[in-house]
């Protein structure tokens, strides 16, 4: 049973990360081909504004209001890091792999625990640690991924 949840897991793993890169493959030719690089609607149209009468009437000096000074804040776009960061879209899919990888493995670990006739490898355990941290690490980077992706918006 051990060797399926393993295997099956394995599995599952290559086969997702080949068919995300396959993916990611067919998208990347298909922007390059002609008329492919456009979705429909993806072209941004400048906000039409109102057309304002041809001849406007000055307002009354008497009831003009103060001018506001601007703000001293100045807002400014994303650093090139956020940007780079927001456009790296590899980031979630990755974390789900490891974090589905590393919860299987606890699994079976869990279930080894309880076999008595068999011990559970030593290194078994040093490969579940590495496996949560680089789940915990996938999933913080996932995380600034989207906060970036945010922010760039």
């Amino acid at each position: 049973m051990t060797y399926f949840v393993v295997m099956g897991s394995l599995a599952l793993s290559v086969l997702f990360t080949f068919s995300w890169a396959l993916w990611r493959t067919a998208r990347w030719a298909s922007s390059s081909l002609p008329g492919g690089g456009r979705r429909k609607g993806a072209t941004r149209k400048p906000a039409k504004r109102p057309a304002q009468a041809k001849t406007r009437k000055p307002a009354p000096k008497a009831a003009a209001k103060p001018v506001k000074k601007p703000s001293a804040k100045v807002r400014r776009g994303p650093s090139r890091l956020t940007q780079w960061l927001a456009g790296w879209q590899a980031a979630l899919p990755l974390a789900v792999v490891t974090t589905l990888i590393y919860l299987v493995a606890r699994l079976v670990e869990h279930g080894m625990s309880f076999r008595p006739p068999h011990t559970v490898p030593g290194g078994f355990h040093s490969l579940i640690i590495v496996l949560g941290w680089v789940a915990a690490a996938m999933l913080t980077l996932a995380l600034i991924n989207r906060l970036a992706a945010w922010r760039c918006r």
